[in-house]
């Protein structure tokens, strides 16, 4: 079976992942880049979309198998993502109209149970659950050298992610300094920003743990690499994905329902380091997911 992957730009969590995929064989079709698929037509069996391209034309696909690939919310507002009310007709005809374009494919698959759910929750379908892969061999070489006095926040800067809640929790360990990256800004009390860095994996090695307090994730490749390194990961059950990946390996305990329990934990426990290396790799192995990817396309094509 001929797949063709499809994306207008690879850029953040898509981004690295078509990276992995287009590294072991798989034909991506970035469309900023390229006006035609690097390959025919005719050739092609079964394409999958990453993302969405609002204005992508379906027609000289109609005869092939048509997936969604689920790796974020789309056209889903605040107020909808945090179970209020949402009586802005702006954001209602955005999501209508993001439902009605996904009514041109035949299935979807979800990066996470968590994202299979929101799936469900906000556009009415089901998916196939496929979790990222990580290539442990572009990952650089870098020793950990902990500062057991830094926290560590990763993101960019929309609501979403969550940057005010990791403020109010540095508010709370005031003996700890609070580090930023990703987000400009001017540092103040026990906080600094880095911006934008060109190294994040010498940060991650720094840190005494990886704090996660987004609204929702949904597979953050932040918290898989930060695992691989042994880097402690605590997160906000509300980051969907992250909490996902905690309750994969079992560290149950590094997932909470607030900051104000994390704040706790970090004052009353040693956060030691991740050191189960090889159940990490089994379960986000390149392999691992490959197998699990073909099984999904030939359940697939028998279905068509």
């Amino acid at each position: 079976m001929k797949v063709l992957h499809i994306t207008n730009i690879k850029g953040g969590g898509i981004g690295t992942f078509l990276k992995i995929l287009e590294k072991r064989g798989q034909i991506i079709w970035e469309m900023k880049k390229q006006k035609k698929p690097p390959l025919s037509i005719n050739e092609v069996d079964i394409i999958i979309l990453h993302g969405y391209i609002p204005n992508f034309n379906f027609e000289p696909f109609k005869n092939k198998i048509k997936i969604y690939y689920f790796q974020g919310l789309r056209e889903v507002s605040k107020r909808m993502i945090l179970n209020k009310f949402e009586f802005n007709p702006y954001h209602i005809l955005k999501l209508i109209k993001f439902k009605n374009w996904l009514r041109n494919f035949d299935y979807f698959i979800s990066v996470s149970f968590s994202m299979s759910f929101m799936a469900k929750k906000f556009y009415n379908v089901n998916s196939f659950i496929l979790h990222y892969p990580l290539d442990f061999d572009s990952l650089p070489k870098i020793e950990r050298n902990k500062n057991d006095n830094v926290l560590l926040w990763i993101g960019r800067n929309a609501w979403i992610k969550g940057l005010n809640k990791f403020l109010e929790l540095m508010k709370l360990l005031t003996n700890y300094e609070g580090w930023i990256l990703g987000v400009e800004g001017k540092n103040y009390n026990n906080i600094k920003f880095f911006g934008y860095v060109n190294n994040v994996y010498e940060f991650i090695n720094k840190a005494k743990a990886i704090i996660i307090t987004s609204y929702y994730e949904a597979f953050p490749y932040v918290c898989l690499e930060s695992l691989y390194y042994g880097v402690p990961v605590l997160v906000l059950n509300s980051a969907g994905g992250a909490f996902e990946i905690l309750q994969l390996i079992g560290k149950y305990q590094w997932c909470f329902e607030n900051i104000e329990q994390i704040a706790n934990y970090i004052k009353r426990f040693e956060v030691e380091d991740f050191n189960q290396r090889e159940l990490f790799i089994k379960l986000f192995s390149y392999e691992n997911f490959y197998r699990k990817f073909e099984e999904i396309l030939k359940s697939l094509k028998t279905r068509k």
